[in-house]
């Protein structure tokens, strides 16, 4: 197969990213972001192994210059976001610049989303991430607790808590925090699978030290909430998580451990929802919201995830507004016809009618947009 390369450097804020696109053999388009030969993160694209060579290089090529676009438009309109003084648009603004682990950025833009905003629950859930990556996991610690106390309801915010305490020691408070998830949400496959987690690296800890009858109720724990995790989720189905299993029943622990630790590593995130972030940024302060194909991508998308993740509560709601941003669009399109007949026929009254009437209803979608999107 014909290797396909496109490249380029990205100007930001005194420093200078590498972006670099191309094709791999398992049918995949990758982009990877580098920092001075580090690389900082990678998205990929799959595409059909039999596409067309002219097909492939041009979709190639639109990846490429749609992600540095992209993360040039989030430089490009940080100073605006500031300006106007909108959390919400900060907090997507941060989360964008974590999904690319420019975390200086990211950090700097959720800690000013929650100076203006203390209420913002995902504010704290995301610069706690933005830590973890880091490595300051006292920090991620000290913005998680006070992200539970204000939002003490949020299950993932408690998850992700016990993530942080976990990874400084903290076994108790971690174990505290992931019950704490599974009380609001009993289901939470995640919670369970950390909580599993949580006690095999207490266990690897004390092995020597531990009581015959002891071991086996940690054990059990162990398999408890592993085993919840699997029958409640696809994402632990795994031949990798059969094997932990394995090598927990057979007591090697120390295997058992390492086996889980490259689980969680290599854990992908359940819903992705990073090009909502794009799209809503790229709606209200770039050109996105003016181009229909942009709008029609977006919805595409959406669409196909509400099939996928059918009680997913946040998705219906957002191609709800999406379906919004679509009617603005046709009513410009009716704006415009109904101008062009005005013009074409001077005496048109019934096109005038219909050009004053379009305009007073375009103006309420308007008003009821901004609200939605506030």
């Amino acid at each position: 197969m014909t290797r396909i390369h496109y490249s380029d450097n990205i100007h930001a804020r005194g420093r200078e990213l590498y972006l670099q696109t191309q094709n791999l053999d398992e049918g995949k388009i990758v982009s990877t972001l580098f920092d001075g030969g580090r690389v900082l993160a990678k998205e990929a694209v799959h595409y059909d192994p039999g596409i067309a060579e002219d097909d492939l290089k041009s979709r190639a090529e639109k990846c490429h210059a749609q992600t540095r676009s992209d993360i040039e438009l989030l430089y490009a309109i940080s100073s605006r976001v500031k300006t106007v003084r909108h959390p919400p648009s900060m907090m997507r603004m941060g989360r964008q610049f974590l999904r690319w682990n420019l975390l200086d950025e990211a950090i700097s833009e959720l800690e000013l989303a929650l100076q203006y905003d203390s209420q913002l629950g995902d504010a704290y859930l995301a610069l706690g991430e933005a830590y973890i990556k880091r490595g300051g996991h006292k920090e991620a610690v000290q913005v998680l607790e006070n992200g539970v106390r204000v939002k003490p309801d949020y299950a993932d915010m408690w998850q992700k808590l016990g993530k942080a305490r976990l990874a400084s020691g903290q076994y108790p408070k971690a174990e505290k925090a992931f019950r704490e998830a599974l009380q609001i949400n009993p289901s939470y496959d995640d919670a369970h699978f950390a909580l599993a987690f949580c006690y095999l690296e207490v266990i690897a800890k004390r092995w020597q030290e531990e009581k015959r009858s002891d071991k086996i109720v940690s054990l059990q724990k162990v398999r408890e909430h592993l085993g919840r995790a699997t029958a409640l989720s696809s994402r632990y189905q795994t031949p990798d998580v059969e094997n932990a299993m394995r090598q927990i029943h057979q007591k090697e622990i120390e295997k058992a451990l390492k086996a889980i630790r490259e689980i969680d590593a290599g854990l992908k995130q359940r819903i992705d929802l990073d090009f909502d972030d794009a799209f809503y940024l790229g709606l209200m302060y770039g050109e996105k919201g003016k181009d229909s194909e942009a709008v029609q991508e977006y919805v595409n998308k959406l669409e196909t995830m509400a099939r996928e993740y059918p009680d997913y509560p946040d998705i219906p709601n957002k191609l709800g507004v999406a379906y919004l941003i679509q009617c603005r669009h046709l009513f410009n399109k009716a704006l415009h016809q109904f101008r062009r007949a005005s013009e074409l026929n001077p005496d048109f009254e019934k096109a005038k009618n219909n050009l004053k009437l379009a305009r007073n209803d375009g103006k309420g979608l308007l008003i009821l947009l901004r609200a939605m999107l506030k």
